[in-house]
């Protein structure tokens, strides 16, 4: 990746250049607003204006100027993230070098840099000038919005530009949290104008001064240049001036007029040049010495002819440097684009010659340089798309070799169906081409954009049909095409068709000795096949070939492959030592290359070595220095959790075991096959024993275990008939002697004795069943890790002490937790943001219309204005989501209609609520009161001082309220009915509570003084019958009234 340093400076200030006294306290009273914004077209001042604020800003702050047809949205990320890094010592990944940066998509930077935002506390100013030169392309603008959606109140973005900003800022507007400035502030004042002409030696009058105003509209750059004229010519009258031009171009020609002949040559070249270069200056002009081309250089930045960011570094302000180049005729011009092109081929610069050539406007000389150097140039991604888009239309039908180089400019743009679409024009037109790679290479760039978008059936298609044009004696494509179908198809989980596509790849290398194929095709064996059938000493054998293969071809990136390949069977197989060996060879080769691409797998492997020694410590480490890394591919994304919650379920945090691997199936099925998911689906099972959830165990092992016979994976049938085993006993199923032939038969045929280790507590748990049937003698276990049930409970209702994902509590004062993070209602600006999250989890099982929830927040707004505070309320909810770092995305939004996202990892107080209360009502049905009552139990628990006490007066929150309390008022019945045999205090505590919530329920104030009579405390039941008494008649108009009671009264004649 390539960093510019000069952008990240701002202009220097010259003395004399006015200060905009107004302009400067009008943005300092608003810098604690996000952003700030001046937009105005070029001449007006930005820069400096910027430059000065830039000075007089204290705070923490970085500067990136954006360069004319250089910065994308990704090269504009890079920058911002190494400036960040480099001044501030703003950490957004563990290494923020140039190659580090480059890694990682624009997605993953734009995730991170808000994940750094999140944690640093300083206030923080970023200034982006001329923000117009970013090139935009397809998802960036979403992603430009994501990072100022959610950027934290210390961080603020300041842009110039001179055309639209990308995307809208009216939600910005709305919330005051941006600041304009347009064309009409960055004008000079008349007294502003007055004080900058006081500052040169001219003297003009009132007269001529209220003129010049005129003439020049305050426009900052023209009068900049008016003024500098004047003092550079020996100008008798005034008027002179006003009848000589009357345009901003005239006046810089009138200016560059009175130039000696050489600043004006120079000036000419410089317009013309992409970068201004002193070495190539000093060959087009043939100077010999460094300190005449800085002179030159210096006069014409005293004349505000060219600006500077630091001693050695110029440029030409591009209203210079159009006007001047403007005025050089077509002649002239391709001459000195001739000279340029012959000086820039001597220093071996490819990008001048080719933006020379681009400039003398012959396109068939330009396309002929592109295709000679194509390999080189098309790494410049923005200039080759932009000049692409400027091609016409015919001169692609005529080169359609350009088709193909546009696409793959659009792949790296990810632009996958423009990309497609002109290689099928490519296809289409083959016989128009000459280039005898691109007719190779086409098919295979139309089949590997399938491939990468896991479109594996296409894959299939496509290659089966290439297969029957391949001649036989092109072994090379055949092999190629071999290889990719046959990962394909075991991509597809079809193994018998993969392996012997793999095969027949395998027996062309082996024919024609293809040296550098052949290590591939061994790896691809080994784990797209070996492994999956679980035949482990062909994939021992296979890996082991493989990295000999890299090895003498000094294939460094394939001896990495193989060597974490290695180290991941020799951790499964438990020969720790020889993973250890592997890891190590793997890390040098990392530490040799320092290819940052290494270090999440590195990491990975590292902590699942560390697990399987039990070296925790070291394990959590690894795991926290592959945190920043991991999101880079689902492959790493999978692989990742699954080993994190091999991790946790060593430490004993099951619950959160169980949601980890939850989130590393659900990602793994999008790119494994069913045999190889089925290692994650193990996990499952193993922690649903752990958490005592047999019967739900039961029925994944027996999907796993059907799947694994239908593939004759016998690795993972051994694995899951072992954890059937221990289920069957605790199950006591009569069908476990079939089983354990079976996994005896495996176990012994394949010498599989390490699974006995692999789940040390499960084999410790049926080691008499194993060793009295099978005669199989148990390895020594690991007895540190032990199966607990004491402290297992049902997933479906705990709630972890350190939420790794978002908890919710409507129940008592709202809260909603994540990690060590607690957002309260006391914490939230926007209130009725905050209310309408709650209102949406309250409806967690309902999708809800934006109408009524118009109705219910916004009644009194016109239409336009409450979708607008609907919008914003959204937008707010998931910035304070962003804040805690989730990056899920938990408010749902289809058609108008929101609803709580139930499909990410969450815990609801009000949900788990209901969960209870309906569990608790099915099991007292079935008259299994004591577990009924646990249930109840924990419901009570959850509802503490009733569902959102604070809202008990909005309308929205109503029927949900009395839905709750009336549950609640059930559960404390029924308890009451539970115990008042059994546990008489218990019961009129229950009792208490209830009357507390309803103290106009007859028939349980009839109970509460029958209690009381029943503890022999009479006094008291004479006391509380008065003081309901007296409350029935003063709140409903009438006596509390019952014969039972009555009976009471006349026994001890209370009244």
């Amino acid at each position: 990746m390539k960093i510019l340093d000069p952008v990240f400076k701002p202009l220097l200030i010259k003395p004399y250049h006015q200060y905009r006294e107004k302009l400067l306290n009008s943005m300092i009273n608003n810098k604690s607003k996000n952003y700030i914004l001046i937009k105005a077209p070029s001449g007006y001042g930005k820069s400096i204006m910027f430059s000065m604020y830039f000075d007089k800003l204290n705070e923490s702050k970085v500067w990136i100027s954006c360069p004319q047809d250089y910065f994308d949205f990704d090269i504009f990320l890079n920058h911002l993230i190494y400036t960040l890094s480099k001044t501030l010592n703003l950490k957004i990944f563990d290494d923020d070098s140039k190659n580090t940066i480059s890694f990682f998509t624009e997605e993953e930077k734009v995730v991170e840099l808000l994940n750094a935002f999140s944690s640093y506390k300083e206030e923080i100013f970023i200034f982006v000038d001329s923000f117009e030169n970013v090139m935009f392309e397809g998802k960036n603008e979403n992603l430009l919005k994501l990072l100022l959606n959610f950027i934290p109140q210390n961080f603020h973005f300041l842009f110039t530009t001179n055309q639209e900003f990308p995307i809208p800022l009216t939600k910005f507007a709305m919330a005051n949290n941006v600041y304009t400035i347009q064309e009409k502030e960055l004008k000079f004042s008349f007294d502003e104008l007055k004080n900058y002409i006081s500052t040169k030696k001219i003297n003009l009058t009132e007269e001529n001064l209220l003129e010049l105003y005129q003439l020049t509209d305050g426009i900052p750059t023209f009068i900049n240049i008016l003024t500098t004229y004047m003092e550079t010519t020996d100008l008798k009258k005034y008027d002179e001036l006003i009848d000589s031009a009357k345009k901003i171009d005239e006046y810089i020609n009138l200016l560059t007029e009175v130039l000696s002949e050489d600043l004006r040559e120079y000036l000419k070249v410089f317009s013309l040049m992409n970068e201004i270069e002193p070495k190539i200056c000093k060959a087009y002009f043939n100077i010999k010495s460094d300190e005449k081309v800085h002179e030159s250089f210096e006069k014409l930045y005293d004349l505000n002819m060219l600006e500077k960011k630091d001693p050695h570094y110029y440029y030409m302000n591009e209203i210079f440097r159009r006007t001047i180049s403007k005025g050089v005729g077509e002649r002239e011009k391709n001459e000195i684009y001739q000279t340029l092109f012959s000086i820039y081929q001597k220093e071996h610069d490819y990008y001048g010659q080719f933006h020379c050539l681009l400039n003398m406007k012959d396109l068939e000389k330009a396309y002929d340089f592109f295709l000679n150097h194509s390999e080189l140039l098309i790494k410049d991604f923005s200039i080759i798309k932009k000049w692409l888009d400027s091609i016409p239309t015919s001169f692609f039908t005529n080169n359609i070799e350009l088709y193909y180089y546009r696409g793959v400019i659009e792949e790296k743009y990810s632009m996958f169906d423009e990309a497609l679409a002109d290689y099928r024009m490519v296809k289409d037109n083959m016989d128009k081409i000459s280039d005898k790679s691109i007719l190779e290479n086409i098919d295979t760039q139309i089949i590997g954009i399938y491939w990468h978008q896991e479109k594996y059936e296409k894959v299939v298609e496509l290659g089966n049909e290439l297969l029957k044009s391949i001649p036989n004696e092109n072994y090379q494509s055949l092999t190629s095409l071999y290889n990719l179908l046959g990962t394909s198809y075991s991509n597809l989980s079809k193994l018998d068709e993969g392996k012997m596509y793999l095969n027949k790849a395998m027996e062309l290398c082996e024919r024609f000795n293809y040296t550098e194929m052949k290590p591939w095709l061994l790896n691809n064996l080994a784990y797209n096949i070996f492994l999956i059938e679980g035949n482990l000493e062909s994939a021992e054998k296979y890996f082991v070939k493989s990295l000999k293969s890299f090895e003498d071809l000094k294939d460094l990136y394939g001896k990495a492959l193989l060597s974490a390949n290695l180290t991941d069977f020799y951790i499964e197989t438990q020969k720790y030592d020889k993973a250890k060996e592997h890891l190590k060879a793997y890390e040098d080769i990392y530490l040799e290359t320092k290819n940052i691409a290494y270090i999440p797998v590195l990491k990975i492997l590292q902590a699942k070595l560390e697990i399987a020694r039990n070296e925790l410590k070291s394990a959590q480490k690894s795991l926290m220095e592959a945190e920043n890394y991991y999101s880079r591919s689902k492959f790493l994304q999978a692989n990742y959790y699954f080993v994190q919650s091999q991790y946790l379920l060593k430490k004993g945090e099951l619950k959160e075991s169980f949601s980890t691997v939850e989130k590393a199936i659900k990602i793994g099925k999008t790119i494994f096959n069913k045999y190889q998911i089925l290692n994650f689906e193990l996990q499952k099972v193993r922690l649903l024993i752990h958490l005592k959830q047999f019967e739900k165990a039961l029925s994944h092992i027996g999907k796993i275990i059907q799947i694994a016979k239908e593939g004759e994976a016998k690795l993972i049938l051994t694995q899951a008939l072992l954890l059937k085993l221990f289920l069957s006993k605790s199950f006591n199923l009569p069908s476990y002697k079939d089983d354990l032939k079976t996994f005896n038969e495996l176990l012994s045929d394949n010498n599989y004795q390490f699974i006995l280790q692999k789940y040390p507590e499960i084999t410790s748990s049926i080691e008499d069943l194993i060793e009295v049937n099978s005669g199989v003698k148990s390895p020594s276990l690991d007895t540190s890790f032990k199966l607990r049930f004491e402290d297992a409970q049902e997933i479906s209702y705990l709630e972890s002490k350190k939420a790794l994902y978002p908890k919710i509590y409507l129940f008592g004062e709202f809260r909603l937790v994540c990690g060590d993070k607690v957002l309260t209602m006391r914490k939230v600006r926007n209130q009725k943001a905050l209310e309408l999250f709650k209102f949406l989890t309250l409806n967690y099982d309902q999708w809800i219309i934006q109408d009524v929830i118009i109705e219910n927040f916004w009644p009194n707004l016109p239409f336009e204005k409450s979708r607008q505070s609907l919008y914003v309320a959204i937008h707010d909810i998931r910035k304070r989501f962003q804040e805690f770092g989730l990056v899920e995305e938990y408010i749902s939004q289809k058609n108008k209609n929101y609803k709580f996202n139930v499909n990410k990892v969450y815990y609801l107080d009000y949900e788990d609520f209901i969960l209870h209360f309906e569990e608790g009502n099915k099991l007292l049905k079935n008259k299994q009161y004591l577990k009924a009552k646990e249930h109840y139990l924990k419901a009570k628990k959850l509802y503490s001082y009733g569902l959102l006490p604070s809202n008990i007066y909005d309308d929205w929150a109503i029927p949900k309220i009395e839905d709750a309390e009336k549950s609640y008022l059930s559960i404390l019945t029924i308890l009451y009915s539970l115990e008042k045999e059994k546990d008489i205090e218990m019961a009129e505590n229950y009792l208490d509570e209830y009357l507390r919530i309803e103290p106009f329920a007859d028939e349980m104030n009839i109970e509460y003084i029958n209690l009381l009579l029943k503890k022999g405390e009479r006094k008291k039941a004479l006391d509380y019958y008065k003081y309901i008494n007296e409350l029935y008649k003063k709140e409903i108009g009438t006596a509390f009234n019952s014969k039972e009671i009555s009976y009471f009264v006349k026994e001890f004649q209370i009244y």
